[in-house]
């Protein structure tokens, strides 16, 4: 037998033990690469879980959320509130702007007697009998056509509105510029009134012109204001 047929008996003997050793390896080696491989993918299942397991993460999840809004829900309340609130107090700040004055269509009536026939006499007394249900502005515009209309003779009635200090004091400034333009024996009578009343608006101004016909300033003696008055009168007929 010749050697090299030894020779490739032992090759082969070689080669079949390194082929073993290597499946060995081989199979053994996979063995904890398997097991290493699944233990992180169970791991990353049990990591997993608890992201996808609603019962674990989502619910607190949600409480934090819903506390943290918590305050930005309640303040729109409060400031719908807050707005309900001034929406309640402005309806009494309306209805004393706009007063009820007890003659809605005022305006109509008053020109219908301006423009009625008759004496103006007669429609001064028509609206003397509507002023006092009027709202201020009413009576302020009102005041203007009853200094129009009432004659001297027929004066009264506007004295007494003129001397009413509880009256608006546009509405006052109204009759006291009228009496000013009215004779003496009407004029400085109704003057006395006004300035012996301290909480007319027109009493100082009443005083002045009384001082600027009497040329003499007697303070607050009224009883000698009357009495000067009176002579100054009987000296200087209308």
């Amino acid at each position: 037998m010749s050697k090299f047929p030894k020779i490739g008996l032992i090759v082969g003997i070689i080669v079949v033990v390194v082929g073993i050793g290597i499946a060995v390896g081989w199979f053994g080696g996979s063995k904890p690469n398997t097991a290493n491989h699944d233990q992180p993918n169970s791991g990353d299942a049990e990591q997993s879980t608890p992201g996808t397991n609603p019962n674990q993460t989502v619910l607190p999840k949600p409480i934090e959320i819903v506390k943290s809004k918590a305050p930005k829900h309640h303040a729109p309340g409060a400031g719908s509130n807050s707005v309900t609130g001034a929406g309640a107090s402005t309806q009494p700040g309306t209805s004393a702007a706009n007063p009820t004055n007890g003659i809605p269509d005022w305006e109509d009536k008053v020109d219908a007697i301006l423009i009625s026939e008759g004496e103006d006499a007669d429609k001064a007394k028509k609206m003397m009998e509507m002023f006092p249900k009027l709202a201020p502005d009413a009576q302020e515009e009102v005041a203007h056509h009853l200094s129009n209309l009432t004659p001297d003779e027929e004066y009264t009635p506007l004295g007494n509105l003129l001397t009413n200090s509880a009256l608006p004091e546009a509405v006052l400034d109204v009759f006291m510029e009228d009496v000013l333009n009215r004779p003496n024996t009407v004029k400085l009578p109704l003057l006395l009134q006004v300035a012996q009343n301290p909480v007319h608006p027109g009493a100082q101004e009443a005083k002045d012109v009384l001082e600027l016909f009497l040329e003499q300033d007697y303070g607050t003696d009224w009883a000698t204001w009357q009495t000067k008055m009176q002579d100054w009168l009987k000296e200087n007929p209308d």
